[in-house]
């Protein structure tokens, strides 16, 4: 059920990490989280990426925190993320309630 004051938490990961996103994703559900990821959308043409790239943007700009897996720490979204004040953080802290 949606709840509105439930914290929101994006989640950064390669490409080829699918397994470990998956699990990520389905660890901070269960835990109560509300959760966004990069598009998966196969955009048509270069504008198309570029709006895509500024939505995933705002959403971790967004999001309370953002959970950085092995392999994203210098994604774009988390340096936007960092730069804007939102605190990056590995699974394991968010799960261990750091």
């Amino acid at each position: 059920m949606f709840n509105p004051t439930d914290p929101r938490a994006y989640v950064a990961a390669p490409a080829g990490a699918a397994d470990a996103l998956a699990a990520a994703v389905s660890a901070l559900l269960d835990a109560g989280y509300l959760v966004a990821t990069a598009t998966a959308d196969d955009p048509a043409n270069a504008d198309d990426l570029v709006a895509l790239v500024a939505d995933d943007m705002d959403t971790a700009r967004a999001a309370d925190f953002v959970v950085v897996l092995p392999g994203a720490e210098d994604f774009p979204e988390v340096v936007y993320a960092a730069l804007h004040g939102v605190p990056v953080v590995a699974l394991g802290d968010v799960l261990a309630g750091i």
